[in-house]
């Protein structure tokens, strides 16, 4: 029997559209990935550079933020990748700062005299930033310390943003739906979204994986009902499944990994 109570919570986890991975665009060190049906979607960077905003005074002591911040900006690449494409772009970050980004050993070293408060420390990005690094030091240590950052990369960033290959298969919806529909366990509403009570289709369609694997496309159908069963918006607590009108008309993934790599430093 496919493993329903594991599913369940993921399925009612996804919280944005479905990335549409086939009209990827990539140039420039830029990544496009637009959601479903939509012009909207991420920006990804492959490139970026650690740009410092000066130094300045605080707590008696001298301050440098530096910012981690994507080549095809300052080169003026964005814009015309926006325009060109007719790109609407969310403006997330790929990854959080915490998970990404760190100082580097050296810079750590460098400033190890400095109270533990004072100690190089990361900070969120603001989009298009992806992440910032608060540096304290010594007034008298300023020419030093200033000339090493302006010649070394102290912000260490490692990051992997989970996408997959346009080629990966995708599942039809439409099939599985109308099965369901004429099992009465789904129907639509006023606004042309499909409902259905939660645990009937969470069982319903399992046992239709079970039945006819080949329309849920993969060798191992639990994999191709997983993918189905996220096309919902599941409240199990009111009972309720509900696909939207237009996720109802698209395909749906089966990931191939295809991850992008992103480094600094």
């Amino acid at each position: 029997m496919l493993s329903l109570l594991v599913l369940a919570p993921a399925a009612n986890a996804q919280t944005s559209p479905p990335l549409d991975y086939v009209r990827r665009i990539q140039q420039n060190e830029m990544v496009f990935v637009p959601y479903m049906g939509m012009t909207r979607g991420p920006v990804y960077y492959t490139k970026y550079e650690q740009v410092s905003t000066g130094v300045s005074g605080a707590s008696g002591f001298r301050r440098v933020i530096l910012n981690l911040t994507p080549t095809a900006h300052r080169l003026n690449q964005y814009n015309s990748f926006i325009s060109q494409n007719g790109i609407t772009d969310a403006r997330l970050n790929a990854v959080t700062a915490a998970s990404a980004c760190q100082p580097s050993e050296e810079i750590k070293a460098m400033t190890a005299y400095m109270p533990e408060a004072y100690r190089p420390k990361v900070l969120a990005g603001n989009y298009p930033t992806l992440c910032s690094l608060s540096v304290y030091f010594l007034p008298e240590e300023e020419a030093a310390t200033m000339a090493f950052i302006n010649t070394h990369a102290v912000i260490m960033m490692r990051a992997t943003v989970p996408l997959c290959d346009p080629a990966s298969a995708r599942l039809s919806l439409g099939p599985i739906n109308q099965r369901l529909v004429q099992a009465g366990v789904l129907s639509t509403n006023a606004a042309s979204e499909l409902v259905g009570n939660s645990w009937d289709v969470l069982f319903e369609s399992a046992k239709l994986a079970q039945t006819a694997p080949y329309l849920f496309v993969t060798s191992d159908p639990q994999v191709g009902w997983e993918i189905y069963m996220k096309s919902f918006t599941l409240d199990l607590t009111a009972q309720t499944a509900t696909m939207t009108a237009l996720t109802a008309g698209q395909q749906a993934y089966i990931c191939t990994p295809a991850p992008l790599s992103l480094t600094f430093g």
